[in-house]
């Protein structure tokens, strides 16, 4: 079977990312065609980290659900020979292509992410394909969804970002009906990129009022887990609070410095709030006064400041606890809900050493620490670095 594609690499006169290839006779090349399914699951990799992560999430619909659905990586071209060869032992298409440029390429932690959009003109390569769902590759997939291609047919759905109230969808998971029509409109807006738009604006712009919202659990964030909080699309009753519970206020003394010497010769003037017609040394030693005095005012502000936040801190931490008690058994039902999560708290989990993770986050859910284990055992498992760069 073949599926791994040598990268054929063109510009278009718009800059904005290759061009299909062509033969020498000028006729657009057709990746290989294998396989009866016209679904496909979509991850991009432009980092040798993220591809690691597309390699779990591939062994993971493979075999641990058994999708019989196609798996396709787009890939910058840097990524290394290794990570192409461990992605088509999976059977994966990897195609390789170079990322859309974003309008300020001043912003490296973004600078790549528009490649995924190169996902909706995946049909110009592959005819048979109808239906792909892009995912972003720091996510791990948590159950089956070979069963979204089957929701009605829309050009696009994604899960609502939940995490920022009323505002759209995320594009951390992208369920997309091909056509040309779709792909000719993302072009467009790709060649017109403004300031400051990454692919989650851009898509939310272009569609925000024609997607078809899939609930929250399809992307789930990880920081509901550190935090021990019950996200918003669970439908589930939470257990009450005890109503005598209250957090601690244990606050340390905060001295005021000593108050600032009036100048005997200010004394009445400044009684009588009646300066006016002082010299101009005792207008010297006004302004040296009142400058002392506004510093003083401004270190007991500080000082105030601070105690409030370590307040804030205290009440936090034992926030957090309180939670962690009552709703331990509810996060992992809510846990079971999930289908994708997606790594948002502390790091990814390539950053994290599990005891690191422990050490961060003492009062989180057991399923936060979880989390990191799980992808870290496999990625030592799996990806080229193997256990001495991924060790639990």
């Amino acid at each position: 079977m073949f599926s791994h594609i040598a990268p054929q690499i063109a510009y278009n006169d718009t800059d904005v990312g290759p061009i299909q290839g062509h033969t020498p006779q000028g006729n657009t090349t057709i990746l290989p065609d294998f396989g009866l399914s016209p679904y496909a699951y979509v991850f991009y990799a432009t980092e040798a980290e993220y591809a690691c992560s597309v390699l779990i999430n591939i062994d993971r619909l493979n075999n641990v659900f058994q999708t019989k659905n196609r798996v396709i990586v787009l890939v910058k071209p840097t990524i290394s020979s290794e990570y192409l060869s461990l992605f088509t032992a999976q059977n994966a298409t990897v195609i390789p292509y170079e990322p859309p440029p974003l309008y300020d390429n001043d912003t490296p932690y973004y600078a790549d992410v528009l490649l995924k959009l190169v996902g909706f003109r995946l049909h110009q390569y592959i005819p048979s394909l109808k239906r792909v769902l892009i995912l972003d590759s720091d996510q791990i997939i948590l159950q089956s969804l070979d069963h979204v291609f089957w929701l009605p047919s829309v050009d696009l759905a994604a899960p609502r970002a939940y995490w920022q109230g009323s505002f759209g969808f995320t594009s951390a998971f992208l369920l997309v009906t091909l056509s040309d029509r779709l792909w000719d409109r993302i072009e467009l807006a790709l060649q017109n990129i403004t300031d400051d738009t990454f692919d989650m604006d851009l898509l939310n712009k272009m569609f925000g009022e024609t997607t078809m919202v899939l609930p929250g659990d399809y992307c789930t964030l990880n920081s509901e887990w550190e935090t021990n909080s019950i996200p918003k699309w669970w439908q589930g009753f939470e257990p009450p609070r005890d109503p005598s519970w209250k957090p601690p206020r244990k606050l340390p003394p905060t001295p005021d410095p000593p108050p600032i010497e009036i100048p005997p010769s200010l004394k009445g003037p400044l009684s009588t709030n009646n300066t006016s017609d002082i010299s101009h040394n005792d207008q010297v030693l006004l302004s040296e006064y009142l400058n002392a005095t506004a510093r003083r005012e401004e270190k007991i502000q500080a000082a105030r400041d601070a105690v409030e936040q370590v307040h804030k801190e205290q009440v936090w931490k034992h926030e957090v606890k309180e939670r962690g008690r009552r709703l331990s058994t509810t996060l992992e039902e809510v846990y079971k809900d999930v289908k994708v999560m997606h790594y948002t708290a502390l790091g990814k989990p390539w950053q994290r050493y599990l005891e690191e993770v422990k050490k961060a986050r003492p009062d989180a859910h057991p399923l936060f620490a979880k989390g990191f284990e799980v992808w870290r055992t496999k990625a030592a498992e799996l990806c080229p670095w193997g256990e001495g760069e991924y060790v639990i």
